[in-house]
């Protein structure tokens, strides 16, 4: 069962969704997060402090895709990039939310929760 989730980035909110995936359900089992957020191109990425391991890691995640990579226990957003090297597609924002993020980039902080 997909389970919905909020992006909190102070300014806005975006809603998404996690997969029913193995890495999901436990990315998920401790939200919570607030994640201190890196820009690399149009993708965003922070660490969660957990390894959720691996299970099915892809080369490309479209535009509003959440990722877990266990490289460095990172949570990425993806927003027009590929991926620097495969990872786990544990979710998705939400129609065309993620668009904010394209005129909006700069974002430091996500606080992510369940809805």
């Amino acid at each position: 069962m997909d389970r919905m989730i909020a992006l909190d980035f102070g300014d806005f909110i975006l809603d998404a969704k996690l997969f029913d995936t193995s890495i999901a359900r436990q990315f998920a089992a401790h939200l919570p997060y607030t994640v201190r957020l890196e820009q690399w191109g149009q993708e965003l990425c922070g660490t969660i402090g957990r390894n959720l391991g691996e299970e099915n890691p892809v080369d490309d995640i479209p535009p509003g895709g959440i990722a877990y990579t266990p490289k460095g226990k990172h949570i990425c957003i993806f927003f027009g990039q590929k991926p620097a090297w495969a990872v786990e597609y544990i979710g998705h924002i939400l129609d065309e939310q993620w668009e904010r993020l394209v005129t909006h980039p700069e974002q430091d902080m996500v606080f992510i929760t369940l809805k």
